[in-house]
Order: C-alpha cells, then structure tokens, then sequence
C-alpha cells in the first residue's frame, strides 16, 4: 500500500530588517509504503514489483520470498501477519522435504536412479515403495547396511517418526501389494539438529537414538522427547531384504528459524530513505525468541552477480561473451581481448551502471549456458550495498494506528539515495513454544533526493580525548542533476556531545563566488541566530546535533570541474575512539527527508588533512575522529559550577551544576550522582541509573532529599560508574553560601 503526498509550497524565509528571499519552488513527493497487516501490500505477493531471488547453490537460484518455505502466512489466522511455521502433530512434515529444499540420498547404494526410488518413502502414496529385496530369479540382495538419509530442509521439532511397508498400516490400505512381512528386520536411527556446530567439513555428526538389531514389528514408530531436528539417517541393520512406503516425520513447536525475503522495490529514480517500523509480538517465553529486519538497496534492479568461466583465464567473468565497451576516457576494449583478466574486471565495474548493466549476465543468460561454462552466482556488492545490521525494535510503540506514521520507527540504516530497496525478516528461537510475529511494516521514502551524490569529511581526525577542539566539516556534491535534484540550504552534524560554539560557514558555489558567514564568540544559547544578511543561520544546537543553514547549493559537477563546497567550523569535544560525525543536507523549501553523506575526500583542509584518494573517492575514514587509546578513565571533566553557589532566589547561581563526561563507553552503563555532608551523610541522589557515553550536566539547588534546603557549607558531590570490566568514583567539593 502507498500513501503518496505531495508538496508545492513556495518557501518565503523572513529575514532580519523584514526582508524577504524567495527560494526557487521545489517539489519532493513522500511516499509510505505498507505491507502486511489489514490494509498493506500481501507478505505472499512480496511487496515489490522485481521477483525476489535465491541462492540455493554456487550455480543455483530460484525465485522465492520464502528461503526454506517454514514461514507461516496470516499467522495465527490474523490477516497479515507473519510468523515461523508451527508444526502441526498431525501432519507428516518428511512429505514437503523437495519443497523447502531437503534431500534425498542413499550413499551406500551406486545406483543412478536411486534417488527417484527414495522419493516413493515421502510420496504419501501407498502403492509405492522403497525396496532393497530380491527379485524373482535375481542375484541375491544383502541389505546389510544399506543408509537412507532425510534432510528435511529445515530445523524441526521432531517428537515422533514411522515407517513401514505397503499394507501394513491400516491408513495406508494397498491390497494389491500384500508385502506387510516385508518390513526391516534390523535398524539403526539417528539424527542432527542441523546446527552448525553439529556440523564437521559440511557434513553432519549423528547420534543414534535407537538401535533395534531385532525388530518384530512392520510399523515401526519412535516416540522422542521434542527436539531440533533436521537430519535423519536410518540404517539396516539386516541382510534381508525390506522395503518402505511411507516415512513419515511429526513435529510440534514452532521452527526454530525462518527467512522471509521481500520483492525489490523500484522507485524509478534515486529516492532517499525515511523511517522504518513495524508491529512485532511474541509466543511464550519473550527472551527465548528473536525478530531481525533488515535492509539493502542498489543501483540495479538484482544483487546477484551471475558469472561465466573464461575459457582462456578460467576465472569467473560477469559479462557477456564479446562484451566491448568504451570507459569515460574514451578508450575501447574488447573485455574478452585483455590479457589480464584483472584489468579487464577493474574496467568492468568501473564503468557507469547502465553500460555495466547493458553487458552484464542476465539470469536467462546464465540459464542459457552449459554446467561446465556456468560460474559461481554472488552477491553484486559494486551494484548493491551489504544487508545493514538489523533494526532495533520499538516493539510497543507501533501499533496498526500509527503505522502511517513517519516520525514513528527508526532510521534506514541502508545508503541511499538509490533507485532500488530490499528487507530481509529472519526469524529465530531457542524453545519450540516460542516465537515472534510480524504484523504491519512500513518505510517512508522521498524523490528526488537533494543531490545525487554528496561526500563530506572532518578534521582533524585524531584529537584528545575530551578536549574541545575546532573541526572543519567540508560537503562536496559531487553531482546535481539540473531539474531533478532539489539542493541543500541545511546541514545537520551528528555531534558525540553539543558543541561548544559555531565558528564560520563558508560556502563555494560551483561558478566561484564564495559566501562567509562568522558566529565566532556569538551566543548561541537562544536560536536561531542569523548573520546580518539573513542567508546564514545557527539553527540547532543540540547534545548530540547542530544544524546550520546557508545559501542554497543548487549546482554541482565534479566530473565537469565545477562544484560547490560547504565547510563548516565548530567547536566540540569527543569521548570515544573512532567517533563518527555523519552528515546530513535538507532543503528547507521541501518535504524531503535528508541525504546523509558519504564518507570521503570532499576538500583539501590544509595540513591536517591527509587524504591521499582524489577528490570526490569515498573513504568512510573520513568522517570518524580517533583519540588516543591510551589511558583508561571512564569519567574524565567532573566539576562543580559555579562553585560556590547561592540558592537565595535572587536569580544568580541559584543551582550549581555537576558536570562529567563519560568516555570509552559501549553501550550504557548504571552511574550515580550523589551529594554527601562532610560527617558522610547522605544529603541527596541526583541521578542513578543507567547512561552510555556522553557529556552530562545536573542540577543541585541546595535542598535536601525532603525538599528542604540544607544549611550552607562545604558538601562533597560523589560519582560513581559500574561497569563489567571495572568501577570508577569520583569525589568532588562544591561550596554553598547565602
């Protein structure tokens, strides 16, 4: 389901003095794209309008949305909604093993058409059978360790197994083949949960959990304790012959893993990515159950690479037998004529995507060639970005009212802009009753994007630790498609604290003219602040945000040697190793939802700056801020201002504030903030509880844990900070008078 909305407002900015600026009238079209629950797109159509494909081999794709067919569709008998399949005790799973990519074998038996004989064991036909017995007028057949394996293509909670002749179970009545006797005399069972810790070279290490050398009965039927199981191997254990009509395998509990792969989106031109969300609930045990959703997006319409062996190098090549092309330099290569095949890949995937798409291997293509021409199939990572890390829940916030919702959700993590989007839902477990379902998802897209490619970097790029230090951040459109990009007026600087002041914008516009702006030493504790011509603004200064405004960037071309720059100068502090200033350009005159940059060499910086690539090259270095690793406080700048203070109610230094930084930091850690008198006794907790790396400030107004005010005198503040690998505290002195 699309919500398409559409903006053609004409942006009039008042500035100071009453004057005004008309900025040129864009239009950006955002669209919110459902699938599941009542009202969106169907989970089994796959949302998106390009078939999703599978690789189920080095050679091997089909088209699927359901790697593995465990998932189940209207899960629960709600209407769109997904969940891992739950097994059904009545059913016989063994029955759709070819289905969800299972197999058949008997390596102990030479045979060419052994494998079409062991299908009749899972064909729920009685009147066909798997047979080791000796023919009339045969050679005699010794069935003494004869294997049949079963993989069941997927991870099951198997409690019970049966298997036996034609005619002898009375649900399976085949009268005109009366070989009930015939049944195995002598067995072995064993199994795997398929795992991949139960795997050794590939192959999976089995344990017996039945060993009959005597068996007296034609149905035979294994009741076990439920358990993951994918792999079976039954073993004769008899050298008479014996034959099987039906193996059947139940199960109960949910699979313990699931895939569900959507359809590709096509958006028809470069498109920017919003916000994702999605409604998620839980069987049984929460903990024991995992949902993780993510995403890629690519330039072309497959992230599979489909390659052919060169007959003279034997190496894999993606293109087309006789492929020629001409590179921008001019120069025309017969790629199949070049004497080195690395050179002749570097020239492929150098190329623009619609001429590397023109020669590429399509799937018919590659369908078309012999086994022995065909080479590996792989992911396209030049065309497709990598499958981003999974997305972090906000289970119990999204419900199918809110699911429309554009501020609801979190980012896509996925680089864009970009013509094509994918997700990827994988379901996990760790108990059979436990399980999670996916209901509604949505995602917010936006066209066409600021620019069709924007590098950004800082310096300098190592500093230390906790001190405030003067960053330059530099923006390089390296494209802007004239008519179509819509440009940037706004910046947005994730910050790892709030700055400490905005120092200059400068802004070169791609015919040369060069516009400054200078908030040194200006106060930035009311915003916006503008600069005398309106045109420059200090709009936000967050904790871990600041956002400028400038003149609008409406042209750039690299590849044509005229492009437009943005530096920006502030100051701030960083509190941890590798700390990553991402970047994102807005126009304010639209609906757009913000372009974040791309790492890379956006500008020469002066001596800090050591980029070795040319210009425009994407580096993800340069934007991340090191610090030196040695050292290993936690904490570092814990102070007390003003000191003293005066909690008189005159207005002045009425609260004094405990300041720290929290450095090094993972993830969140628990931290108190304490205030004792000199005797040691507890005055006040100003915090405790749990908080990541950062720079933090609270406020003491002098009052007790009654609420009233204690008398005046020196107190001792104390922080303390727990960690799993060690504890800190830090003791201070703050002083207050009347």
């Amino acid at each position: 389901m699309l919500h398409r909305g559409r903006k053609a407002t004409p942006i009039v900015m008042v500035l100071l003095g009453m004057s005004c600026l008309a900025v040129q009238d864009l239009r950006a079209e955002r669209l919110t794209i459902i699938m599941g629950g009542e009202n969106g797109l169907e989970w089994r159509d796959g949302g998106g309008t390009v078939a999703a494909l599978i690789q189920t081999g080095p050679t091997q794709v089909e088209i699927s949305n359901t790697p593995g067919n465990v998932i189940e569709f209207d899960a629960g008998g709600r209407a769109g909604w997904l969940s891992p399949q739950k097994a059904d005790e009545t059913l016989n799973i063994a029955l759709g093993l070819l289905d969800r990519g299972g197999r058949l074998n008997a390596p102990t038996i030479l045979s060419r058409d052994i494998r079409a004989n062991l299908i009749f064991m899972v064909d729920d036909d009685p009147t066909t059978a798997f047979e080791r017995k000796t023919a009339p007028g045969a050679t005699q057949v010794n069935s003494l360790g004869v294997i049949m394996d079963f993989d069941l293509g997927a991870r099951f909670g198997v409690e019970r197994i049966q298997f036996f002749p034609r005619n002898a179970h009375p649900n399976f009545p085949a009268p005109d083949f009366p070989f009930q006797n015939d049944y195995l005399r002598g067995f072995e069972l064993l199994l795997n949960d398929g795992s991949e810790e139960t795997q050794v070279a590939n192959q999976p290490v089995l344990t017996t959990v039945k060993l009959e050398p005597e068996n007296e009965e034609p149905i035979v039927e294994l009741n076990i304790p439920p358990q993951y199981v994918r792999f079976i191997r039954l073993k004769s254990q008899t050298t008479v012959g014996f034959e099987i009509a039906e193996f059947r395998v139940f199960a109960s509990g949910f699979v313990p893993r699931a895939d569900y792969l959507s359809n590709i989106f096509d958006f028809g031109e470069l498109a920017l990515w919003g916000r994702i969300r999605w409604e998620e609930e839980h069987f049984g045990v929460e903990r024991l159950s995992r949902l993780l959703l993510s995403s890629r997006s690519g330039w072309d319409d497959t992230p599979l690479e489909f390659t052919r062996i060169d007959r003279d190098s034997e190496a894999n090549v993606p293109w087309q037998e006789g492929a020629v092309v001409t590179t921008a330099a001019g120069d025309r290569f017969d790629l199949d004529a070049v004497a080195d095949v690395q050179e002749a890949l570097d020239v492929f995937h150098a190329l623009p995507f619609d001429e590397r798409n023109r020669i590429s291997l399509t799937r018919d293509d590659y369908a078309s060639l012999t086994a022995a021409s065909k080479g590996v199939v792989r992911d396209d990572l030049v065309a497709w970005s990598r499958w981003s890390p999974p997305y972090n829940s906000a289970a119990g916030t999204v419900i199918a009212e809110n699911i429309g919702d554009d501020q609801v959700g979190v980012p896509i993590l996925s680089p864009g802009p970009r013509r094509y989007f994918q997700l990827k839902v994988e379901f996990s477990s760790e108990g059979l009753e436990s399980a999670r379902a996916l209901g509604s998802l949505a995602f917010t897209v936006s066209t066409p994007p600021v620019a069709e490619r924007i590098v950004g970097e800082v310096v300098p790029r190592q500093v230390e630790l906790g001190v405030p230090v003067s960053f330059t951040y530099a923006v390089l459109p390296t494209k802007m498609r004239r008519g179509v990009d819509l440009g940037f007026d706004i910046f947005e600087i994730a910050t790892p604290v709030r700055s400490e002041g905005v120092e200059t914008i400068e802004v070169v516009h791609a015919d040369g003219r060069i516009e400054t702006a200078d908030f040194t030493g200006v106060d930035l504790s009311i915003l916006p602040v503008q600069d005398a011509s309106g045109q420059f603004a200090v709009e936000a200064v967050e904790e871990r945000r600041l956002r400028v405004r400038f003149p609008t960037i409406t042209e750039s071309d690299l590849e044509a040697d005229r492009v437009a720059v943005v530096k920006i100068r502030f100051k701030c502090r960083v509190l941890r190793f590798g700390t990553t200033f991402t970047g994102t350009a807005r126009n304010s005159g639209t609906d757009d939802l913000g372009q974040r940059v791309i790492g890379g060499n956006a500008a020469d910086l002066g001596a800090a700056d050591d980029d070795l690539t040319p210009l425009g090259v994407a580096d993800p270095n340069d934007l991340a801020v090191k610090v030196p690793l040695a050292g290993s406080k936690l904490m570092i700048n814990v102070v007390a201002q003003p000191h003293p203070f005066s909690p008189n109610g005159d207005g002045v230094n009425d609260v004094t504030r405990i300041h720290y930084d929290l450095t090094r930091l993972v993830g969140a850690a628990p931290i108190t903030v304490r205030v004792f008198d000199l005797a040691g006794n507890l005055v006040r907790t100003l915090f405790s509880g749990a908080q990541g790396g950062g720079s933090f400030a609270l406020e003491w107004d002098g009052s007790d844990a009654a609420g009233k005010k204690a008398p005046p005198g020196i107190y001792l503040f104390r922080v303390d900070l727990d960690t799993d690998a060690k504890g800190e505290a830090i003791v201070g002195v703050v002083e207050m008078v009347y």
